[in-house]
């Protein structure tokens, strides 16, 4: 069992990146411990992960990949997958014992669009779906994929990696197989399994975002929009429908989000201290129980969710952030989400994994082998997960200032704006970095006013609009704007 490649996870990156390798003539396997479909996280895209997806579709002659660049083309050609159509972000002030409202000029609300038109939105993926799906045209390309496949030991021997494996058979693995390759891509999320093999330190406590979330998937929630609408509040529909969009209900220590799919049925979850969501995990305390009493600290929450039913016992990640000190090595790479993650926050995860799959890819089938490039990737995915750290952990520092937490979630999309452009213009993540991390003036000016929000005092919408004037092309800091952005992304 010889392969030019073998990947450990067949989650969306891990299938995609064997679909792309398989595809252009590699031989590629993918080993998985679980079998499709199956429940994920991680769940809503960007215009960024977009753009990504679309050049991937074009550069590599995938034409079944396009059309999940954006909301009309995945609807007419896969209605089947399930889908939410996303078109930006919405952000809604809530405070302990009071039902949510808002003031004329918006002070407890921020509804950022990611695109001008439904057609043309992003999307909240299914992931049962969608992984499945990529999974499946990843073997269909010519992958050899084992699902139910526990790694047993990876080894580096000579100039390959060998890897045994053994199917799970009952309560136990059948006879352990090997493969041999001289890459091996490590995709498995949160479980790092080639950390372990290769000696791998852990940096969690470098990270400043620490948070945890519960979360399930649930029928019958309400229209945040009809809801506020009833309550004489009509400025959740303008200039989209906070509906058709990453809801983000911001909570004194936290959030709550809403990501909604066909049929009736929501993805939420909230999201707290990394210490009160392991005290939960610790004392063994009903999940069901938790939520409920979350619910019953914000009024407007609990309308909304009153008649929802979750489809599937709550889940609970005690603490969402992460990182491995390497990304690369000899013969080895972590895709992004694997090497590191921050938080739910703004939806960075999926374009962040795109982007992995995007420079492995190129640097996989160039006709010769880029050592440097190859090192060069992995440290650059490791300074990416400490930029979204910086950029994320802003926006938990100042809750539950809602002025400065704002202000502090505009740091995060003049980034995303920098690197949307820069896509548009042609360049890619390897050229300017994830989230315009190799953007050094912008970085450097985001960076101070970050610093600023964090001390508390001295940063005013004033000061930041003057400064970062130079990279705002929107206007995101533009205080006639009334809180309200029809469009921020470049036209896809």
């Amino acid at each position: 069992m010889t392969y030019d490649t073998i990947i450990l996870g067949s989650s969306f990156s891990g299938s995609l990146l064997g679909w792309i390798l398989a595809a252009r003539g590699m031989r590629v396997l993918v080993v998985d411990r679980g079998r499709h479909p199956r429940f994920a996280i991680g769940e809503s895209s960007t215009p960024a992960a977009d753009l990504i997806l679309a050049d991937l579709a074009a550069r590599h002659r995938l034409p079944e990949l396009a059309p999940l660049a954006r909301w009309g083309s995945w609807q007419a050609s896969y209605p089947q997958l399930g889908c939410g159509k996303k078109r930006g972000f919405s952000y809604f002030l809530h405070r302990p014992g009071e039902p949510f409202r808002d003031t004329p000029d918006h002070a407890a609300s921020l509804l950022v669009a990611a695109s001008a038109t439904d057609a043309g939105s992003d999307t909240h993926w299914l992931r049962a779906d969608v992984d499945a799906f990529l999974c499946e045209r990843s073997a269909r390309a010519g992958a050899i994929v084992r699902e139910g496949c526990e790694v047993v030991a990876i080894e580096r021997q000579e100039h390959c990696w060998k890897v045994r494996f053994a199917a799970a058979v009952g309560d136990g693995l059948g006879p352990q197989e090997q493969a041999s390759a001289p890459f091996l891509l490590d995709a498995t999320g949160g479980g790092g399994a080639s950390a372990a093999a290769l000696g791998m330190k852990r940096l969690d406590d470098t990270l400043h975002t620490r948070c945890g979330a519960i979360f399930g998937h649930f029928t019958g929630v309400g229209s945040w929009d009809r809801l506020q609408e009833a309550a004489g509040n009509r400025s959740t529909t303008s200039p989209f429908q906070s509906d058709d969009a990453a809801q983000h209900h911001c909570l004194d220590d936290g959030w709550m989000w809403i990501l909604r799919f066909r049929d009736d049925l929501a993805s939420v979850g909230v999201v707290q201290p990394t210490g009160v969501c392991q005290g939960w995990a610790a004392g063994g305390t009903a999940l069901e129980g938790v939520w409920q009493r979350i619910l019953a600290l914000y009024p407007s929450l609990a309308d909304l969710l009153a008649a929802s039913r979750p489809v599937r016992p709550l889940g609970l990640i005690p603490r969402m952030s992460r990182l491995w000190s390497r990304a690369s090595g000899v013969g080895f790479a972590m895709l992004p989400t694997t090497a590191g993650f921050v938080d739910p926050l703004h939806s960075t995860g999926i374009a962040h994994a795109l982007s992995g799959v995007e420079r492995l890819a190129d640097l996989l089938l160039a006709e010769s082998f880029d050592e440097v490039g190859w090192e060069a990737y992995g440290a650059a995915v490791i300074d990416e997960v400490a930029w979204i750290d910086q950029l994320v952990s802003a926006c938990y520092a100042v809750l539950p200032d809602f002025d400065r937490f704002r202000l502090a979630s505009t740091l995060f999309f003049l980034a995303t704006v920098a690197a949307e452009r820069g896509y548009g213009r042609g360049e890619t993540t390897t050229s300017q970095g994830f989230l315009a991390a190799r953007n050094t003036p912008l970085r450097s000016a985001l960076t101070a006013a970050r610093g600023e929000l964090v001390a508390g005092g001295k940063a005013t919408a004033e000061r930041l609009r003057d400064r970062l004037a130079p990279f705002d092309p929107v206007g995101l800091l533009d205080p006639a704007a009334g809180h309200r952005f029809a469009h921020t992304a470049v036209d896809k």
